[in-house]
């Protein structure tokens, strides 16, 4: 825990949401092919006063954060480190709650952060010490934002993708276990309701993988509250994509994943047979499906699961 402050109690109300330094310079000086010694450097640089040199450093990192494997080991053991992004995090809170704008439409500093904290989710090694220091109970009050601004929106999806990355492959079931017992639907139900299509398909997804385990099924159909709230959530996502001109065909994957998997419980199969996702079922979106196998088999699986509840 020594990477880790003492406190979150620190005053952060003086903070103003930042933004990175100039985006064309900051692009224009990517080192496209960094050793090792220039990635401690740049963890090392992070740490600067000087804002320039910090954000050409987190810049950096971020783009070869999926080239080596070993950065989310470095950025967690490095002294303090950890301590320094979680700080990032942390000055956003008196700002969430309030319209933010950005003239050139940037994400603001934060959202970088968010994205080095994604990489430290996914790694197996670092992914067991995140879970153990609770690190997601600092990504919690970016999912609640009430408000859509762009910049805010940033945060929202940096955050659902740091939960997301928690739970790519390899599934960890101590993973799943952490967000059902921490109430992570809740959060990603607010994304659902009223964040932007992508936060929304970070947020499905987020279920998806729930829904992939015995025990995250159980938890999703166990309560008759619980279940029909996912439920609703989805049918609304549907008549979210029927509106669109160019409707997400991932996002529509992802609930038709989820219903498949839904129906292989006896308890959600008697729900879905009063109430079921007709606009799934009567050709409403023909068009993905025909784009779409895997979609094409999750729905045959609904209905062969909804039907073997007709034939009892």
């Amino acid at each position: 825990m020594a990477n880790l402050p003492d406190s979150l109690y620190e005053d952060y109300s003086s903070y103003k949401l930042t933004w990175p330094s100039s985006a064309s310079t900051l692009t224009t000086n990517v080192v496209p092919f960094p050793d090792m010694d220039t990635i401690i450097q740049w963890i090392n640089d992070f740490h600067n006063d000087i804002s320039f040199i910090s954000d050409f450093a987190l810049h950096n990192l971020v783009t070869h954060k999926n080239t080596y494997e070993i950065l989310p080991l470095l950025l967690w053991k490095s002294p303090c480190t950890v301590t320094k992004m979680l700080q990032e995090i942390v000055k956003t809170y008196p700002h969430i709650s309030t319209p933010v704008h950005s003239e050139d439409g940037r994400p603001p500093r934060a959202y970088n952060v968010l994205l080095l904290f994604q990489c430290i989710a996914h790694h197996p090694e670092t992914r067991g010490y995140f879970l153990k220091a609770k690190m997601p109970y600092y990504l919690f009050p970016l999912m609640d934002i009430n408000l859509t601004d762009k910049p805010l929106e940033y945060l929202r999806l940096g955050a659902l993708g740091v939960l997301a990355h928690m739970l790519k492959a390899p599934l960890d079931g101590v993973a799943v276990r952490f967000l059902m017992d921490k109430g992570a639907l809740r959060y990603c139900t607010k994304a659902i309701e009223i964040g932007s299509t992508e936060s929304k398909t970070v947020s499905v997804y987020i279920l998806n993988k729930m829904l992939s385990t015995d025990e995250g099924l159980k938890y999703c159909c166990v309560l008759a509250d619980r279940f029909f709230l996912i439920d609703g959530l989805l049918k609304k996502l549907l008549v979210y994509l029927s509106s669109m001109k160019n409707p997400s065909p991932s996002l529509f994957n992802l609930i038709a994943g989820c219903y498949a998997k839904l129906s292989q419980k006896s308890r959600a199969r008697e729900g879905l047979w009063r109430f079921p996702p007709v606009m799934l079922l009567n050709g409403t979106f023909d068009s993905l499906l025909a784009e779409d196998p895997d979609a094409v088999y999750y729905r045959k699986q609904l209905i062969r699961n909804m039907q073997s509840k007709a034939m009892k």
